[in-house]
């Protein structure tokens, strides 16, 4: 009768500890999806793609119709920002979450060291709604609010007061679809 009851802790400390290790953040809901056959030019597609490449990415309704937007800026700092109506029958069932505000969006892109990633776009250690903008190397992000600085490859803060690292999502793109979630 022990062992039975023993594998079953051994089971729910290990589940508990699996838990605790989850890279991510589940602070706020995220779910977002993007077809590339429906946007096969997109800056988002080439970003996680492509090693030190970032985008930052905000979605909006346009208030007059159902038709959703999808913005995508480049971290170059150069190329204009992009806007992808959603009209896609698979694109327009989907819900659009981004992190803490859709307004302030994501960040999505590729470390040179973990392939894909996403993060909050949004400051983890502000109370108040603060956007972070790419900084002048364009690997980073900085925050206006607290003055911390954020290094994209590690979400890590490189600058600025000790605090939290950047909220990360579940990246994961897969030839067709780009999906970030928690």
């Amino acid at each position: 009768m022990a062992r039975p009851f023993l594998a079953l802790l051994a089971v729910v400390l290990l589940v508990s500890a699996c838990e605790g290790d989850n890279p991510f953040s589940r602070r706020y809901a995220c779910q977002f999806m993007m077809k590339q056959q429906t946007h096969p030019a997109s800056l988002a597609f080439a970003a996680v793609q492509s090693p030190g490449m970032y985008v930052a990415v905000t979605t909006t309704g346009d208030g007059r119709s159902s038709l959703r937007h999808v913005y995508v800026t480049s971290n170059d700092g150069k190329t204009p920002r992009e806007d992808n109506i959603i009209r896609d029958e698979d694109e327009i069932r989907r819900v659009y979450q981004l992190g803490r505000s859709n307004e302030t969006g994501l960040i999505v892109g590729c470390t040179n060291f973990n392939g894909p990633v996403a993060y909050d776009r949004s400051c983890p250690n502000c109370e108040a709604l603060q956007v972070l903008d790419f900084t002048g190397n364009r690997q980073q992000v900085g925050c206006q609010g607290c003055g911390r600085t954020y290094m994209l490859d590690t979400g890590g803060i490189v600058s600025g007061d000790r605090g939290e690292a950047l909220m990360r999502y579940n990246c994961q793109y897969n030839g067709a679809w780009l999906i970030v979630h928690n």
